[in-house]
């Protein structure tokens, strides 16, 4: 071993030990040594790259390849170089090259994929990806900016299963285990989604939401709606971050509300007003200007304190809603109840205790997700822990006593990106 090749060696283990101030300069000690030089200046960029000096790496990588251009290795970290500052194509450039010398990296593939993406090459992106993925299917990135890929495409079907792909490709115990569960029926794999959900009921027994996931994966016969217990305790969890996570999910509830209610022309404070299944009070506030009083209902005692918080209330109740509607003896003009039925299978009492607080004339806006017209049944638990209804099944509960004055399809919100269809309706009664 030369004397050149033992400091560059030295080099590499302060490196490797995490003394980047001394690895820094013993790289800078042998740039301009002519046989180690290319191989010094490789290595510094690298170690200036991870101490995110992308800047002052990129030369010196640059550098390095022009004058040693056979190493895979030194190609690829040219490329993150490029990617980290703003050089797409380039970036891409380099990466095909360290696929070329070593083309068995699925790394290298992934990081193409991504850069193919920037540089808004979707094909030949999804070729390196899908390569990726046939290199190691435990590699949960190559899933991931596939799915991205596909849901900006609109290829819905594709990315749900490619989402449930990389969700199964994360280490064990880096995803909930709902979130397992889901993606194992997503794929068909039903009989892993029950014995992955009694698993958890065997750790939790006093968990509702394993109960019920194991309800919705299958493992026997599905209620006729959600447990209340399930329901308070998944929501109280969710309560800090709802809003937020109600807009990244694209939820319309609130806006086709709003939307519907000016559409109707209804005269601002006019209507004493009920919102079933108020959460926070997103659709509440849609509803505030019409409402003459306006009562909220929820299960969840974290979804209540957020709602109460926000002033637009008259009164609110800690209450399953059909006990509430059983108990109430006020009768409104405005009812709404939105995202609230996806939590109730069976919804004929539900509409004979509507009917019972229902004023004559009085508005009812409610949204559903929808049964596919080849499933049987008027209801279903899909495997997201909510209920689907057919548009037959509400078409017979409006027949009784209600006048249907508007009916959309559409989005009800997005699930692993995907938009899940509903029908939003605005009924009238009798």
């Amino acid at each position: 071993m030369t004397v050149e090749d033992e400091r560059l060696r030295r080099a590499q283990r302060l490196h490797l030990s995490g003394d980047a101030e001394a690895a820094e300069s013993a790289y800078r000690d042998l740039l301009d040594d002519e046989a180690q030089g290319a191989a010094a200046r490789h290595w510094l960029g690298f170690l200036l790259m991870q101490r995110d000096r992308a800047d002052e790496a990129l030369p010196l990588l640059e550098r390095a390849v022009a004058a040693d251009g056979g190493h895979a290795e030194w190609h690829f970290n040219l490329g993150l170089a490029r990617a980290r500052t703003g050089l797409v194509q380039e970036a891409v450039s380099a990466l095909s090259e360290a696929v070329r010398l070593d083309p068995a990296r699925y790394f290298y593939w992934t990081n193409l994929g991504a850069q193919l993406l920037r540089a808004g090459r979707d094909a030949e992106a999804e070729q390196a990806l899908c390569h990726a993925v046939s290199l190691n299917q435990h590699c949960p990135d190559a899933f991931h900016l596939l799915t991205g890929m596909l849901l900006r495409l609109g290829r819905h079907g594709e990315a749900r299963r490619c989402n449930a792909l990389g969700v199964l490709a994360e280490p064990p115990g880096a995803m909930a285990p709902i979130a397992v569960g889901q993606a194992l029926c997503e794929l068909g794999r039903h009989e892993e989604a029950r014995a992955l959900a009694q698993d958890w009921l065997r750790e939790r027994g006093d968990s509702p939401v394993a109960r019920h996931m194991l309800a919705a994966f299958g493992g026997g016969e599905a209620p006729a709606s959600c447990d209340a217990e399930y329901v308070g305790s998944a929501f109280d969890a969710a309560a800090a971050s709802f809003d937020q996570d109600l807009a990244r999910l694209r939820y319309q509830g609130p806006q086709w509300t709003a939307a519907c209610l000016s559409r109707l022309g209804i005269a601002a404070h006019s209507l004493p007003a009920l919102d079933l299944g108020c959460g926070t009070g997103l659709v509440g506030e849609a509803a505030r200007p019409y409402a003459s009083r306006l009562d909220g209902v929820d299960l969840s005692a974290g979804m209540l304190e957020r709602a109460r918080a926000k002033g637009i209330y008259d009164s609110l109740d800690e209450r399953e809603l059909r006990d509430f509607l059983r108990a109430a003896g006020s009768t409104y003009q405005l009812i709404v109840c939105m995202d609230t039925l996806p939590y109730l299978g069976e919804l004929e009492e539900l509409f004979i205790l509507l009917a019972a607080r229902a004023m004559p004339g009085c508005l009812l806006l409610f949204c559903t997700e929808s049964l596919d017209d080849g499933e049987a049944g008027d209801f279903r638990l899909h495997h997201s822990g909510r209920y689907r209804h057919h548009v037959r099944y509400l078409d017979r509960l409006l027949q009784q006593g209600w006048e249907v004055l508007e009916r959309t399809r559409m989005p009800v919100r997005d699930e692993s990106g995907c938009p899940v269809w509903g029908d939003f309706v605005c009924a009238r009664k009798r």
